[in-house]
């Protein structure tokens, strides 16, 4: 199908003010750190990617790389396993058991399991990495979250536990690099997987790591450091963070564990600080992880371990021959199917009330269908909204070039790809643009 010439409305190359553009003002930044990790211009402010002023304005490598402008789910499913999902909820697995780790070093410290902490372990001991890039703890802010390379046990002892804050992990590349450790694995969250598949698979070896395991930790939504724990937890509430000891969520609450008390925080208290663009993330357990590991669909002290990749297999076998591992097969993937599906089912719930309003404002329902898929997909390309629309190929083409008129998508050429795709702007903004235009037009009566 010949493009329309609208829809091919940014063809020169990307680089840092696309990024601003496209991503970061529009309140769609994770802080998952991916364009700093591969780019020394790029720091962090605010939980936010900045850049100084020397820099290379022709290098896209930031939003080429940024999971937030464009993930290739399919390409990545089919490079990694093989093959493509058959779980819409899960995403690909081989298989999913229960674990806990037979370390008591690990287990005194560790959030639920310590399977990470000892699949962690394991790498460095074994020689498989020099280095793992991963969270660990700010000395500066007490439960600040900080992206670290552990080369070490004590490294990764120390770094064990959920922060549920955001925090730029794979910016740790940087670290690592200068450091010149070159083999080595990450542990993250759905967004920073994502990242950094891309950087591997996707990297043209301008990126020299040889990455040998990608570990995703279940993720619903991280939250604002400074506004949850500074501003809220010790600001408000009084409660010195320096006091406590562990974070955790359970029972619908935000528990901080101090030595002698727990203080139970209600979740819908604390919901307003969570990071405004995890609102829109559709994958709960690092769907393209060579293994995710979360608390959901296994007992209290126990992970729930989804093996998904060969790679994935092979180095969880290896942990379970050297005994590290505890095993069992009690683990309700039900629940675990629920939450993944509920975390998907909330983006939707926003593109339905979102189409409510566009048709308000006198969408037609293939603007409308177009417009909840961009949201749902979040930048597909126009191939795959052919495929996935029973709508015709013109009323698709006529339905993105009337969404890009009013300002509702943005049609850009993906650099590495050289793909056609679509950025959707922001529900809320639309909204809020559609309530102003309306009121001057009734101004105007």
């Amino acid at each position: 199908m010949e493009i329309n010439p609208i829809l091919e409305t940014h063809k020169e190359e990307l680089a840092f003010d696309d990024l601003d553009y496209y991503v970061i003002k529009k309140g769609l930044c994770t802080g998952c750190g991916t364009c700093a990790g591969i780019c020394s211009h790029i720091e962090f402010e605010d939980n936010l990617p900045s850049i100084n002023k020397i820099y290379d304005p022709y290098c896209s490598s930031c939003i080429q790389f940024c999971p937030q402008f464009y993930t290739p789910f399919s390409k990545i499913e089919k490079t990694v396993f093989g093959t493509t999902r058959v779980d819409r909820n899960l995403g690909y697995y081989d298989h999913i058991v229960s674990a806990r780790s037979t370390s008591d070093s690990i287990l005194n410290v560790c959030q639920d399991g310590g399977v990470v902490s000892t699949i962690s372990k394991y790498l460095l001991e074994a020689g498989i990495v020099d280095g793992i890039v991963m969270s660990g703890i700010s000395k500066e802010e007490p439960l600040k979250p900080v992206p670290i390379v552990a080369t070490t046990e004590k490294h990764v002892i120390d770094a064990a536990g959920s922060r549920y804050c955001v925090c730029p992990v794979v910016m740790g590349l940087r670290e690592a690099f200068e450091k010149d450790i070159r083999k080595i694995a990450i542990v993250g969250t759905a967004c920073q997987v994502q990242g950094i598949r891309k950087v591997e698979l996707f990297s043209e070896d301008h990126y020299p790591f040889d990455i040998k395991a990608v570990i995703g930790v279940f993720c619903y939504e991280n939250f604002l450091y400074d506004d949850l724990f500074k501003n809220f937890i010790e600001a408000e509430l009084g409660i010195e963070l320096r006091d406590v000891k562990a974070v955790k969520i359970r029972h619908n609450a935000f528990e901080l564990h101090r030595t002698h008390e727990i203080n139970s925080i209600p979740l819908k208290t604390v919901y307003k600080h969570v990071n405004g663009a995890c609102t829109v993330c559709r994958d709960f357990t690092a769907e393209l992880a060579d293994i995710s590991i979360g608390a959901i669909g296994s007992g209290t002290g126990w992970n729930t371990v989804i093996v998904r990749s060969k790679r994935g297999k092979s180095l969880f076998e290896e942990v379970i021959d050297n005994d590290l591992l505890l095993l069992s097969d009690k683990v309700d993937i039900d629940n675990l199917t629920r939450m993944a599906r509920y975390k998907k089912a909330h983006v939707e719930k926003i593109s339905t009330e979102a189409a409510k309003f566009l048709r308000e404002l006198g969408a037609s329902e293939s603007e409308v269908q177009v417009y909840g898929l961009l949201l749902s997909l979040n930048a597909p390309r126009l191939e795959t909204i052919n495929e996935i629309l029973h709508v015709s190929s013109d009323e698709i083409e006529q339905a993105l070039v009337t969404l890009i008129e009013r300002g509702w998508a943005t049609g850009v050429v993906e650099p590495y790809t050289l793909s056609h795709i679509y950025l959707p702007e922001k529900p809320e903004i639309i909204i809020n643009n559609g309530i102003k235009k309306l009121n001057n037009d009734l101004k105007q009566l």
